[in-house]
């Protein structure tokens, strides 16, 4: 009975979350497979590629192991829902994992609650990196952060969080950006079997990115401030709205100083925490916004994005859209607010907390669902009849357009996958 009263929490955040997040994709997307997640994942399942095959100078092993499960289990007019399904249940699931992990760091259930939702409540977030495999990396991250703050109770424990933590560094290749974060109870044995997890899927990845580099980018146009402003414009959005709008309107009326504006509610919560927090508080405030930083700094820098919003006008952030970067980062930064809350010790903080938590939930309702996620850019996945149909007038195989709608985002099926 204990057991089931510890699990009843977390198994309601995962079902609360993945659900929350099925709900923020609009109807039309649901049935559109991603980029990646077709031409890569889904390929090469088809293809018999393993698991641990490198794609883009580093390991995707999660999605390609989802996909497998779903190309062998699930008939294949219905590989779309699937997949979708399973984008938002994991996303679920490392909410739920999220609240085991920051019982140590955080002391009010109701707070730590927030924050283990704070994956699927992020506003900016469903605009691209909902519903997909291709950008489940960052929420790997995000598990991974907590992973490193927090103390397993026993060996047992240790040993799960391990696997977990091996499965998040065989997935996301920015998990190396944790390794200062583990000086935080760097004598304890247990904190060290699932960080063993981390650094050993980590290395995996430096080893394939030698091995198999990332094709070039171009050269990067490197300038501080335009990475400092885009920072603070794309990812300070990414907590208010699912566009880019509120930089845009901001550089509008102020200029591209005003974007910093974005990032006040996460500045004045750590300045809160670094007053009156506990010391796992302060490290853990601290470590939320140097990584919302460096995450935003690396995926720039990754994908060679030019860095000139420091000269953008309101039109050209409108433009340039929110960059799926930004919810990445935007999720470090969300949470600091939230981590905030759990400061509250008199009445009169804890009106002030309720304050903020009616705040940050109606910005997140009302920028749960876009009116537009980029998967609209491409044609729906053809149900199994309609497979049957093109089989019928095809040899072996047939070719299917997935999101983004251009010709090199598609995927080749067999036709004897269709009657199974």
């Amino acid at each position: 009975m204990p057991v089931l009263r510890r699990a009843a929490v977390p198994l309601l955040i995962w079902v609360a979350g993945a659900t929350y997040c099925w709900w923020r994709i609009p109807v039309g997307a649901r049935n559109r497979i991603w980029a990646e997640d077709g031409v890569i994942f889904l390929q090469g399942s088809l293809d018999g590629a393993p698991v641990w095959q490198s794609y883009d100078g580093y390991l995707h092993v999660v999605p390609r192991l989802v996909t497998d499960l779903i190309a062998a289990m699930v008939p294949v007019g219905w590989w779309d829902v699937a997949l979708t399904l399973a984008a938002v249940g994991l996303v679920g699931l490392v909410g739920a994992l999220t609240w085991l992990l920051t019982e140590d760091v955080i002391e009010h259930r109701w707070v730590r609650g927030l924050v283990a939702l704070a994956p699927a409540l992020l506003p900016g977030g469903a605009a691209e990196v909902l519903g997909n495999l291709a950008n489940l990396h960052g929420f790997g991250l995000w598990l991974a952060f907590w992973l490193v703050l927090h103390r397993p109770a026993s060996r047992a424990a240790a040993l799960a969080w391990a696997v977990a933590g091996l499965l998040v560094g065989l997935t996301e290749v920015v998990v190396v950006l944790l390794a200062p974060l583990m000086v935080v109870g760097w004598r304890d044995r247990l904190r060290w079997l699932p960080r063993a997890g981390l650094l050993l899927g980590a290395l995996a990845q430096i080893v394939t990115t030698v091995q198999h580099p990332r094709p070039p980018r171009g050269d990067i146009d490197w300038s501080l401030p335009g990475l400092v402003v885009g920072f603070a414009g794309q990812s300070g959005s990414a907590l208010w709205a699912d566009t880019v709008e509120p930089a845009a309107r901001i550089v509008d009326e102020v200029g591209p100083a005003g974007a910093f504006l974005l990032l006040l509610p996460a500045a004045v919560s750590l300045a809160l925490v670094l007053r009156r927090g506990s010391g796992i508080q302060r490290t853990a405030a601290v470590g939320l916004v140097l990584l919302a930083g460096l995450v935003w700094s690396a995926s720039l820098a990754a994908n060679a994005y030019p860095m000139t919003f420091a000269g953008w006008s309101g039109d050209d952030w409108r433009a340039g859209g929110l960059l799926r970067y930004a919810a990445s980062s935007g999720l470090f930064l969300f949470a600091v607010p939230l981590l905030a809350l759990d400061l509250a010790r008199t009445r009169a903080h804890h009106l002030v907390s309720a304050a903020v938590v009616l705040v940050v939930l109606t910005v997140a309702v009302l920028a749960a669902r876009p009116a537009l996620v980029v998967r609209d850019q491409g044609p729906a996945w053809p149900t199994t009849a309609e497979f049957s149909t093109l089989c019928a007038a095809a040899d072996r195989s047939v070719v299917v357009q997935v999101a983004p709608d251009l010709s090199n985002w598609r995927v080749r099926v067999p036709c004897d996958r269709v009657d199974r």
